[in-house]
């Protein structure tokens, strides 16, 4: 006796099945919106930064209630803090790049392509220097800024630094993968 198929039945499996080319190009669309929206952040917040200061007066305020001291924001600061929004986004905006032409050799069914174990550097770079920008960004902020953070560790570069080592672990692999198939190719 054979059994009936389930679509027959009007019975549909909970999950779509999921190939390949799909979840790269789920992977594209991610990539490529991620991308564009910290694009245009990178301009929109440093400008917006900048645009309150001449429009406006920042303040910092110190203290609470009635002795809470109200400061006039240094032009200085305002700066640190429109190159600092501009540094992080941006470089974030080129990891979503990378990982964009990474997913595009994907698609086109050559993920091992010499040129992705390069563009995996980069990203390990990227991502390296946003972790050390940030966490010396914090570092500053509450030595120089008394009370509005606490300093902080260097174990808080623990695990990002793993996460730069798998990067370049897998740039690695990725680039023994294009020398095999190199070989392949010369051997047929």
């Amino acid at each position: 006796m054979r059994f009936p198929k389930t679509t027959s039945l009007g019975i549909r499996p909970p999950l779509p099945h999921l190939s390949l080319v799909s979840i790269s190009g789920v992977a594209s669309a991610a990539c490529t919106v991620a991308f564009w929206v910290l694009t245009v952040a990178a301009v929109i917040i440093p400008s917006a930064v900048v645009a309150l200061k001449v429009f406006g007066t920042p303040v910092v305020t110190a203290g609470s209630g009635e002795e809470a001291i109200v400061i006039p924001l240094p032009w200085a600061y305002v700066l640190l803090v429109a190159v600092a929004a501009f540094a992080y986004l941006a470089t974030s905006a080129l990891i979503f790049r990378l990982l964009l032409r990474i997913v595009a050799t994907l698609r086109v069914g050559d993920p091992f392509h010499p040129l992705n174990v390069r563009r995996l550097h980069q990203i390990g770079a990227a991502f390296a220097t946003v972790t050390l920008g940030v966490w010396v960004g914090q570092f500053l902020v509450a030595r120089f800024v008394r009370g509005a953070m606490s300093a902080p560790s260097l174990f808080d570069l623990i695990t990002p630094s793993f996460a730069v080592v798998i990067i370049v672990v897998i740039a690695e692999v990725f680039r023994e993968g294009a020398r095999l198939r190199r070989e392949s190719e010369l051997t047929i």
